[in-house]
């Protein structure tokens, strides 16, 4: 690049401004659009799939850039941020009016990175975006801070066990449950630290900050409950993150939200297996939220509700008091029809109120972004008035009080009144960050006497120069002069070519097009400078009135926050309530016992799917677990009747019953679970280089190693990764661990094709089995949904390949072969670990005398006594045996 293409005042600024974020994408802001130069050009337009071009076009050396306008920068900015890269936003700091010939000061307004989002214009509403801090103490232990700034949930814990070669398990599963989009760690990015967090969340960008930024004594800013004295490592992770803040959009710390202290040891813990096997937040099949359990539940009536129940959903509860309490106020609401009802609907009026105030916080929020944080507070006082039960007449909950948990959102009258009084009931459209002059009329009249006066002197010179074309008409007798407005030119008179003879002579010529001439008097150009200047200084004071107002508002932050905590935890209950008043679920009773009884459950996300999509009924099925007594059941029966859905059923059931939700069941009691592991379905991790089996026995291995007697332990097929025998051998290894060892004692569902583990529940006093029904009609296999006590010692697998589609042929093959292996060469009752092997001839038909003498000769036959040429007969007589050859 030749130092001429460089060397402009514009590129000069830009390369000054460029050289203190080297490690950004630059979005330079020119007029109505955000440039990018050189290789953050090239970089830039096949990310965003924009055209690349150049600047100063036929010289020698041009200059690479591209743009985006900056009505569409959101967009734009979430897709570069989603793909791991920095955006340093630079705006124009001044009016460029004001600065003449000079070039237009500029400054980085802020950095938007992987996990500090900007504007929260085009989030989806329902998702959080988080980044995190993680620090290492070898001496205390190790601590972890998230912060979502769309939203401003700040939040940090700490565990005891310090990170060695990698995360300690606790860390890495809660680091997986926030799921952040990028992770602050004291060091280099090779550091073993960045190396096991990288590890942990492969799809997280790690960025290395310094040391000093852990450090609470010299954090930024002082959030409610944050400490600078403190050096716990929550608190410094937690000082990671405002010096982050402070660094790369420091607005965002005027008036920052309070530091949360959370406990890992209050909530149940799911591993992203388990997330993944039970389906909570994902489908299997398309990774949508179709068919899972956060789309059954969410009836949500604003984004604040949605991402509430989905927290709740990830962090069920563990103390029994707590869970009542959010019981009490999802039973008052669905015993309530009338007031659940107008509540909701009411709650629409609602919009993200944390968002919103996310919004206000930045230097370029816009008056509709204002005007929507008014309209969603002023709907707050009648989301009140809706619980006003007086029409509701009698209801089984009775006429009494609400329950103390039962949150009421508090109005935030000072601020709604600052909003009403300056801002008009519907702002014009301002871009983001804009300092032109023409972007007015936003503030209401009689809010400032100053402004009004500009107005109305704007207001009669325009009218003066309306006024003037009927005037100079009538004067010159030109009837087609018209007055004109130019942004740049300004007003003017306009008079066609073929009328320029009857110009008077005062008129002076302004400018000249193809068909007409433009001309100014000395009394235009001083009422146009009047006007013009009127509304240069209504809108420089528009401006500064509304920030102002900004300001002002931001004051009841505070306030505006604990409203929308109020709003996001009663949409979420409503929509709890709503969902078991209509489908008839019950409230479950969660105590401290071991025991869990659940009487006629059904899946909650599988029961409406099958009712909508084939009419049929859900079978219920009972399920009582117990460590001291029925601790492991044995599910054996036959494929597709309904052993995986059983499974996932009651890990889902207790999952609602500890996040505070009714359950769908007659009845159920749950002793509380601490965790919940699941080891469900066939995946493989290639990228890694393990395969489904390694996939299988890492997680059976995991479980093993973390399972407590509190724990609810899910086990769908373990080991049919590897030969028959080898899986049985495992399969039932693992059974007798969890039944023997001592202090484990987790409460299990075992589902298994090994129908030889039956014989564990006739040695271990608390294994049982259990089977799901079928009945034979002919050829045909009826699944009758029902668990019952007891063994199966069949899987229909064949019947159930010939309803797939299998051919016939196929289907038929493999009935012969069945009846070879159970005649011949399986023994059901043999234990596990026995030497002998399957052996299966590829031979059509039913076995012949021919081959069933060659296998009478191959038993009796002494290996150690035949020599090797005697074997090589031996193979030769009967492989020729076999093809019908003479020997």
């Amino acid at each position: 690049m030749s130092r001429s293409a460089l060397d402009t005042p514009m590129m000069r600024q830009y390369l000054a401004i460029k050289a203190k974020h080297p490690d950004a994408i630059l979005f330079y802001r020119m007029g109505d659009f955000y440039e990018m130069f050189l290789e953050d050009a090239e970089r830039a337009a096949p990310l965003l799939d924009i055209a690349l071009t150049t600047r100063d076009k036929g010289k020698p050396d041009p200059v690479p850039m591209c743009g985006v306008p900056v009505h569409a920068a959101a967009a734009h900015l979430k897709r570069l941020a989603d793909l791991g890269h920095r955006v340093a936003i630079c705006e124009q700091v001044e009016d460029p009016r004001g600065a003449g010939r000079r070039l237009v000061r500029r400054e980085v307004v802020e950095v938007v990175t992987p996990g500090l989002v900007g504007d929260p214009e085009g989030l989806e509403a329902t998702r959080e975006v988080a980044l995190a801090a993680v620090v290492s103490d070898p001496e205390v232990g190790c601590g972890l801070a998230a912060l979502e700034a769309s939203t401003g949930e700040f939040r940090a814990t700490q565990l005891a066990e310090p990170c060695g070669a990698g995360l300690p398990a606790a860390l890495q599963e809660e680091l997986r449950r926030i799921a952040p989009r990028e992770v602050l760690v004291a060091e280099p990015v090779d550091g073993p630290l960045a190396r096991a967090v990288g590890a942990a969340l492969p799809s997280a960008v790690v960025t290395p900050v310094e040391p000093a930024s852990f450090e609470p004594a010299g954090a930024p800013a002082r959030p409610d409950a944050f400490d600078p004295e403190a050096t716990d490592p929550a608190h410094r992770a937690a000082a990671a993150l405002l010096a982050y803040l402070q660094r790369h959009q420091p607005f965002a710390l005027e008036h920052p939200a309070r530091l949360r202290h959370y406990r890992l040891a209050d909530a149940m813990i799911l591993d992203a297996a388990t997330r993944a096997h039970l389906e909570l937040f994902e489908s299997a099949e398309d990774r949508s939220r179709r068919g899972t359990l956060i789309e059954r539940l969410d009836r949500t009536a604003t984004p604040l509700g949605a991402r509430r129940l989905a927290r709740w959903v990830a962090y069920p509860l563990l103390d029994p008091t707590a869970i009542a309490a959010r019981q009490d106020a999802v039973a008052w609401l669905a015993e309530r029809d009338r007031v659940r009802a107008r509540v909701r609907e009411r709650l629409r009026g609602v919009r993200d109120l944390e968002r919103l105030l996310a919004k206000a916080a930045r230097p370029t929020a816009t008056p509709r972004d204002l005007a929507a944080l008014r309209e969603s507070l002023s709907a707050l006082p009648d989301v009140v008035a809706g619980f006003d039960a007086r029409d509701e007449g009698f209801f089984p909950g009775g006429e009494g009080p609400a329950p103390a948990s039962l949150p009421v959102p508090a109005p935030v009258p000072a601020a709604v009144a600052i909003l009403e009084e300056s801002l008009v009931d519907d702002p014009p459209a301002v871009p983001r960050g804009s300092r032109g002059a023409g972007e007015t009329g936003y503030i209401r009249a009689g809010f400032r006497a100053e402004l009004d006066v500009l107005r109305e002197s704007a207001r009669k010179g325009r009218e003066w120069i309306a006024g003037l074309e009927a005037q100079e008409r009538e004067r010159t007798g030109i009837t087609s002069l018209r007055v004109r407005f130019h942004p740049v030119h300004g007003y003017s008179l306009e008079v066609t070519k073929s009328n320029l003879a009857r110009v008077p002579a005062e008129y002076e010529r302004k400018q000249t097009l193809a068909n007409a001439e433009r001309f100014t008097t000395p009394a235009l150009r001083e009422m146009e400078s009047n006007v013009l200047g009127a509304n240069e200084r209504a809108a420089a004071l528009e401006r500064e009135i509304f920030e102002g107002v900004r300001r002002a508002v931001l004051e009841h932050a505070g306030a505006v926050r604990e409203a929308a905590e109020a709003v996001a935890r009663l949409d979420a209950l409503a929509s709890l309530a709503e969902v078991a008043r209509r489908d008839g679920w019950v409230r479950p009773h969660v105590d401290a016992g071991e025991g869990i009884e659940i009487r006629a459950g059904r899946h909650p996300v599988i029961e409406p799917l099958l009712a909508t999509r084939s009419g049929e009924t859900y079978v219920p099925n009972d399920s009582e677990l117990d460590p001291a007594d029925a601790q492991i059941w044995l599910l054996t029966g036959p494929n597709m009747s309904g052993k995986s859905t059983y499974l996932r059923q009651v890990a889902l059931l207790v999952l609602l019953a500890q996040m505070g939700s009714c359950v769908p069941a007659e009845s159920a009691r749950i002793g509380v679970v601490d965790r919940i592991f699941t080891r469900v379905g066939a995946s493989d991790r290639l990228a890694r280089g393990e395969s489904t089996f390694m996939v299988e026995m890492r997680e059976t291995a995991e479980i093993l190693a973390q399972a407590s007697p509190r724990s609810l332990v899910i086990l769908d097929e373990i080991g049919r990764g590897t030969s028959t025998f080898d899986g049985l051998s495992i399969a039932w290894a693992v059974a007798e661990y969890l039944h023997d060892t001592p202090g484990l004692r987790a409460r299990t569902l075992f589902a298994t094709h090994y129908h030889e583990l039956t014989e564990l529940a006739e040695h271990k006093p608390r294994i049982r089995n259990a089977h799901f029904q079928v009945r034979e009609w002919g050829n045909e296999v009826i699944f009758l949904r029902r668990l019952v006590p007891g063994g199966a010692s069949r899987s229909y697998g064949i019947q159930v390949a010939r309803l797939a589609g299998l051919p016939g042929a196929v289907i038929g093959r493999a009935r012969e072969i069945l009846q070879r292996l159970e005649a011949h060469e399986l023994d059901p009752a043999r234990a596990p670990g026995g030497t002998d092997q399957l052996g299966l001839f590829a031979g059509g038909g039913e076995g012949s005398a021919e081959e069933r003498e060659v296998l009478d000769e191959l038993g009796r036959l002494d290996a150690q006594a035949t020599t090797p040429l005697e074997a090589l007969n031996l193979l030769a007589r009967w492989t020729a045996r076999l093809r019908g050859e003479s020997s």
